[in-house]
């Protein structure tokens, strides 16, 4: 009996154990916090159809008469004008008061503040910082002007956030949508919340907070860096570098000085930051990158003992590849791309910027002749090289398909979060409505321009539905590329 017993113990612990490696090798889903759903809030029968350019200073949003489902900001420049807009090298900021109305259960107003700060502020990004509606970086501080972290919105507590105000996209939801994606799978995408803003009193529309991509607890969590000490952990933004006279925050890695990453892309050191940044961790990151990439592109990088996946969390970069084909985000892999290693782990990447994914005014990548844009991104071109990586890549995808990448559950989420915003679309292009008709802007093709919110919707869906279509018709043909006649000079 006492023998029947040990053996049923060791029959359940195995098949306990065998459950835990099971879900854990087929964890599509994270602890994430998705707002639409966490908040009990739906217009389910709110009337979207007629938000076009007729809605554009259509009414009066003023302070006084303000209420919010959403969490409202509000900011006084104190007679300042915010900097930033229009040269991109400008990094300063100005201070500000700021005031939150986050009242949990009940409309915000603008007399029922729950959280009031001083705060730096500037505007930032590449070409959004040229549009009317543009975003802004975001430091909260203390009166003498000191880093005061808080959790702004129930997002991790920290002093530096960026708020991403979308403008070329009129569904107000890409980022929202591909930051909460990329998090189910990712081991950190940035969490993000809706909010309204107000500037000096003047309404500024629908935002999205965000998470500013940084080396900390809740955020990318790698081991800090040692007083004194030559190696440390390292995030990096791979962008295009816009000033001169800062060696120090960039490296001169293998993929720079052979011209195998895109001209213009550099690898800016994010962490260890700028005050801690020296000579002598510049050039250990620099030779770690360096080895790294010597080896993806030698003889041996698919080699078991000493190749590429002894440096990089594989699941990491699979998952990128999958996500980035599927949401056609054109920059990934040469600007906007984040990754970061633990001086003791793998190198690993984050999400960035992703308010252009789905065919977003972009006008020849769902033309008749889709191809995989990856294939030919610096590092992802070599890694697609190896039959591994690209079966683990085939094998992913049709996992993801079958879940959070499902045209139903896409459909299904966009859907949620239009009726968790409800009256905020029509409010937000109260003040913006003339970009149905004009954009202002020089970096788009305006015939693309979407003429009513209705419109806008229906352009995502269908680059949803087509960009779907072609991936689950030609995904097993991504092997190709790592076929040996494809690359025999790396398997002789």
């Amino acid at each position: 009996m006492k023998n029947k017993i040990i053996l049923l113990c060791t029959i359940l612990m195995f098949l306990s154990f065998s459950f835990w490696v099971y879900f854990k090798e087929n964890d599509l889903y994270k602890d994430r916090y998705h707002e639409h759903l966490e908040n009990n809030i739906s217009y389910v029968n709110y009337d979207f159809s007629n938000i076009n350019e007729n809605t554009y200073q259509s009414s009066n949003i003023v302070p006084t008469n303000f209420s919010s489902h959403l969490p409202v900001i509000s900011f006084d420049t104190k007679n300042q004008e915010i900097l930033g807009g229009d040269d991109r090298s400008v990094k300063d900021y100005i201070q500000v008061s700021m005031e939150v109305f986050d009242n949990k259960g009940i409309v915000n107003t603008m007399d029922k503040k729950t959280y009031s700060t001083e705060a730096l502020i500037r505007y930032r990004g590449n070409s959004s910082r040229f549009f009317e509606k543009k975003g802004l970086r975001l430091k909260l501080v203390n009166k003498k002007g000191k880093d005061d972290p808080y959790k702004l919105l129930g997002l991790s507590k920290d002093s530096d956030y960026v708020l991403h105000g979308p403008y070329l996209d009129k569904t107000l939801i890409r980022n929202y949508l591909g930051y909460n994606i990329t998090g189910e799978v990712m081991d950190y995408s940035p969490n993000v919340r809706f909010c309204e803003v107000f500037i000096n009193g003047e309404y500024q529309g629908v935002y999205l907070l965000v998470e500013n991509v940084k080396v900390s607890k809740n955020r990318v969590n790698v081991s800090k860096l040692n007083k004194n000490s030559k190696v440390s952990s390292y995030l990096l933004e791979i962008t295009r570098r816009r000033s001169i006279g800062d060696d120090i925050n960039y490296l001169n890695n293998f993929t720079k000085y052979t011209n195998r990453i895109k001209t213009h892309s550099e690898y800016n050191i994010k962490y260890p930051t700028s005050s801690k940044i020296n000579e002598e961790l510049n050039n250990y990151i620099n030779s770690d990158i360096s080895d790294f990439e010597k080896i993806l592109y030698s003889y041996d990088y698919n080699n078991e003992n000493i190749g590429y996946s002894k440096y990089i969390d594989i699941d990491s970069f699979v998952n990128y590849v999958v996500l980035n084909e599927f949401f056609l985000n054109y920059d990934a892999g040469n600007n906007s791309t984040y990754l970061y290693k633990d001086k003791s782990g793998k190198l690993g990447l984050v999400f960035w910027d992703l308010n252009n994914i789905f065919d977003n005014y972009f006008t020849k990548i769902l033309d008749e002749n889709q191809d995989f844009m990856m294939k030919d991104k610096s590092w992802f071109q070599m890694l697609l090289k190896d039959d591994y990586f690209t079966e683990r890549v085939i094998k992913r995808y049709k996992e993801l398909r079958e879940t959070i990448l499902s045209e139903e559950y896409l459909y299904n989420y966009i859907d949620e979060t239009i009726m968790y915003l409800g009256p905020a679309i029509e409010r937000n292009f109260v003040k913006w409505g003339d970009s149905f008709t004009d954009l202002k802007n020089k970096y788009v093709d305006v015939s693309r321009n979407a003429h009513s919110y209705s419109e806008a919707i229906d352009d995502m869906k269908d680059a949803i539905h087509r960009r779907g279509e072609w991936l689950d018709d030609n995904i097993d043909t991504l092997r190709q590329f790592s076929h040996k006649s494809k690359v025999k000079d790396f398997n002789p």
